[in-house]
């Protein structure tokens, strides 16, 4: 994590602070809470600048690491440096993901240890009775992802609540971020977790 990158080259974004080894801060992103693909907006996407704000956390990640989108709608993978994967074969963008797959299979999908940096956004409240899913069991996709991230990459889970954990799959609180687009919406957290022990 870079904290300094990240408040030396924000602009407009407002800064981070680090206590105990970890980030914390609040991002008011903006109004829209969609994203626009082709003429069109789709309800769920990531918020607006929010990628573009972790890309300056954690840029060796972004330039260089293998990134995994989970639950990852209308994001674009390679399946060389950047991997999606999501439940629908043909999500509401349209956009098909790399790989098909319920998230909490995803150990099945990819080798251990792969991943430099793998970023969550599943449906939250009711919203996967919107996208025709089931409910997301949190805890059960978290231990499993563990066994897919490296010794010390990262984990960004984006919800409306604070996922459970398990330092004994070897995860480390590293941060929390308030998310808000606007007035009227839900709050999310994006809650920053560290893997620091290699899986076997």
């Amino acid at each position: 994590m870079d904290i300094i990158n990240y408040n030396s080259k924000r602009g407009n974004y407002s800064p981070l602070v680090m206590h105990n080894d970890a980030i914390y801060g609040f991002w008011l992103i903006g109004r829209w809470y969609t994203a626009r693909k082709n003429g069109v907006y789709f309800y769920g996407a990531y918020p607006p600048s929010y990628l573009d704000r972790l890309s300056l956390i954690f840029p060796q990640e972004f330039a260089k690491g293998k990134i995994l989108h989970l639950f990852s709608g209308s994001i674009t993978g390679n399946g060389k440096k950047v991997y999606t994967l999501d439940i629908n074969s043909e999500p509401m963008s349209g956009i098909r993901p790399n790989v098909v797959a319920d998230a909490e299979e995803i150990d099945q999908h990819f080798s251990k240890n792969y991943f430099d940096l793998v970023l969550a956004d599943p449906p939250y409240g009711e919203n996967y009775k919107k996208y025709k899913t089931k409910k997301i069991n949190r805890k059960k996709v978290i231990n499993l992802t563990s066994k897919i991230i490296k010794n010390k990459g990262y984990l960004i889970w984006l919800d409306t609540i604070v996922p459970q954990w398990r330092k004994a799959d070897g995860w480390n609180l590293k941060g929390l971020l308030g998310v808000c687009q606007s007035t009227n919406h839900s709050v999310r957290f994006a809650t920053i977790l560290q893997k620091l022990s290699e899986t076997k």
